[in-house]
């Protein structure tokens, strides 16, 4: 009782996982790059497509662009990056589906009525949890004795509504929290530590501007895309006030775009073009678009 369903798997190469998941990304860069291009850039700048290359997947010696474009109005090299809310996002949020998704598999409709439970944890404590199987099964076990013993939450009974604790062959403390509707759900909840959206912003900027301004030329525009995919912590008025304090750089590229990734339609915005900056742009501030069934298919 209490233990991970065994099934039989064809096991993969931890290297060949790694692989595979590095490809999808990429395509699905590539996707969010030639949709803001096509729906956004060139419907904007009133240009024509005319072809399209990624010089980073040819370029071995060097650090290459991510897409080069011709178009019949100029060259443009665009450089696409992913802000994480905080340090190491991307792959604690992998980490920890790797860990609790089973478990939310296992007891999601199976626990005591009435109520639904909520196990919350530091997701930043988790890069320490090396044996998931044994820490799944010792969670299973600690959550499906706890269950029953705590009251439905609300101000009359709190703190009996809960139970956090430091268990043996878990390197975190967890909290198990009973609510009350949605009878027998459960779900977990991870908790997000400080984050700083400058620091992100600036990271980007050291890694990408030196890239875009190597590539760049006097017939080229220079184009960062970045992408924001977090709608719990994710603000583009946040990236846009960390954006307007990194001063003193002199590769700043000529456009900066901000694009929301993280619902079916994706919200674009123009953070710079040329010189200007925010809602002094010329024209709309912010455009809509529908998400390419291929992308929503990759994720």
């Amino acid at each position: 009782m209490g233990h991970i369903k065994k099934e039989k798997i064809r096991t993969v190469p931890e290297k060949q996982k790694n692989n595979k998941n590095s490809i999808m990304k990429k395509e699905s860069e590539k996707i969010i790059c030639e949709t803001v291009l096509r729906e956004v850039i060139a419907k904007r700048k009133k240009m024509q497509i005319l072809d399209l290359s990624y010089p980073d997947e040819n370029e071995r010696e060097e650090e290459a662009v991510d897409l080069l474009v011709k178009t019949d109005k100029c060259k443009i090299v665009l450089e696409h990056t992913r802000i994480e809310s905080y340090s190491g996002q991307i792959d604690s949020i992998h980490r920890a589906k790797k860990l609790f998704d089973p478990i939310k598999k296992q007891l999601d409709g199976k626990m005591p009525s009435p109520g639904h439970y909520e196990l919350s944890f530091d997701i930043h404590k988790t890069k320490g949890a090396t044996d998931t199987e044994k820490i799944q099964n010792v969670l299973i076990n600690w959550i499906k004795k706890t269950a029953p013993i705590l009251e439905i939450g609300s101000s009359e009974v709190a703190p009996a509504h809960y139970k956090e604790e430091k268990l043996k062959n878990v390197p975190f403390e967890v909290s198990l929290y009973r609510w009350p509707d949605e009878d027998r759900r459960f779900r977990y909840v991870a908790c997000i530590p400080k984050y700083d959206n400058k620091k992100a912003i600036q990271t980007s900027l050291e890694k990408k501007c030196p890239k875009l301004n190597k590539a760049k030329s006097k017939e080229t525009t220079s184009i960062l895309l970045f992408e924001l995919n977090d709608l719990s912590l994710g603000n583009h008025i946040t990236v846009r006030k960390a954006l307007s304090q990194i001063n003193g750089r002199s590769d700043i590229p000529d456009d900066i775009y901000l694009v929301r990734t993280e619902l079916d339609k994706w919200v674009n915005y123009i953070l710079k073009e040329g010189e200007d900056v925010f809602y002094n742009t010329i024209g709309p501030s912010s455009y809509i678009i529908d998400a390419p069934k291929e992308y929503l298919n990759s994720i």
